[in-house]
């Protein structure tokens, strides 16, 4: 009655059935001792569970198509790679979207070596090269490289996305909260809080015909000793999209987004909080999307705010994207206290100070 054909779509069916069927939760450590026992035994459409909990151990994923889920999420379960001389989590064989890692707080990374000069790391909390698996709701967190991606390294082609991860705390040369080459990483509602880049990029670092997007993300309290104190982007494209950036520095240009060689990376919708928050480079970038310009307080102060916060002080402002002139000495000892120009600091001016830092 079916023919051919319909025997033929019956028999794909019933084979999906059968994988489905056949998919099996691992527990750790009730089932298997530690995580890469785990990982090593399980098969594609497998679930891995680790209970809450240290785990002292660095993992592969080693190209299995499994969700590795923390049971009660990353705040309570805990890889942590002190002391292991190793990327925490690696990716390396060609893992897809089918890899999804949940609820980990990874940790203690100190990067893979090997991939550069002798001594230099790569990747503290996460390596990631060919591959393109998934992380969500996972903290990375306290990892180091002595060269670069602090808390990430994504390179070689690998198509890899963060949804609502936090990255918090990393420290490399560049990228201390993730460095990407030759990828094309996304970022999904991300927080970017607290890292550290001793060069360029404290939060991300873009080279090398990378094209990361990042969107609905905050960008908090990130800082490079040079450009980019949250992002730098050099020879590469992507976009930063509907994301703020609050009281993000960097030691020469950039404290929010450095845009420098041959980079043709947009920033669009993006709101700026702080006068650190500056964006440097890149001639092409959309003045008026940054959500934030010069705000003059009268008795020649000028400081750097949203548009909402600088009226609600009293301000007049000067347009999305504009910067103040050039000020005195006396003007900039103003900025730093007396907003009101009443010759005192008070609890007015700290009103006025919290209204445009809020």
């Amino acid at each position: 009655m079916f023919g051919i054909n319909g025997r033929v779509g019956i028999a794909v069916v019933v084979a999906g059935v059968t994988s489905l069927a056949s998919a099996k939760t691992i527990l750790v450590p009730e089932a298997a001792i530690t995580i890469q026992h785990a990982i090593d035994a399980s098969s594609a459409g497998d679930t891995v569970s680790i209970a809450p909990g240290i785990w002292r151990e660095t993992i592969d994923l080693r190209g299995r198509s499994i969700l590795l889920k923390g049971r009660e999420g990353a705040e309570k379960t805990i890889v942590n790679g002190t002391g292991l001389g190793d990327s925490v989590i690696r990716c390396v064989t060609a893992e897809g979207p089918g890899t999804v890692i949940e609820g980990l707080t990874i940790t203690g990374g100190s990067g893979h070596e090997g991939l550069s000069k002798a001594g230099l790391t790569l990747g503290g909390g996460i390596l990631a090269l060919g591959s393109s698996p998934t992380f969500r709701a996972c903290i990375v967190t306290g990892n180091r490289a002595t060269l670069n991606g602090g808390g990430a390294y994504v390179g070689a082609s690998s198509r890899i996305r963060f949804d609502g991860c936090t990255f918090v705390g990393n420290e490399a040369e560049k990228g201390g909260g993730v460095l990407c080459a030759s990828s094309k990483p996304v970022f999904i509602n991300c927080t970017f809080e607290n890292n550290e880049a001793r060069y360029a990029g404290g939060a991300l670092h873009a080279s090398v015909d990378s094209e990361p997007i990042l969107r609905s993300c905050a960008m908090v309290g990130n800082q490079a000793a040079f450009n980019g104190g949250a992002v730098c982007s050099m020879r590469s494209a992507g976009a930063v999209l509907d994301t703020t950036f609050t009281r993000n520095r960097a030691g020469y240009q950039g404290g929010a987004i450095y845009f420098g060689f041959r980079t043709t990376m947009t920033a669009d919708a993006c709101v700026f909080h702080g006068p650190s928050d500056d964006v440097a480079g890149g001639g092409h970038v959309a003045r008026v999307d940054l959500r934030s310009g010069s705000c003059d307080l009268g008795g020649g102060v000028c400081v750097t705010a949203e548009q909402e916060d600088c009226e609600r002080a009293g301000g007049i402002y000067g347009g999305d994207g504009t910067s103040c002139l050039p000020v005195t000495d006396r003007q900039m000892a103003l900025r730093e206290g007396d907003f009101n120009q009443d010759g005192k600091i008070d609890r007015t001016d700290m009103a006025i100070l919290l209204l445009l830092w809020r």
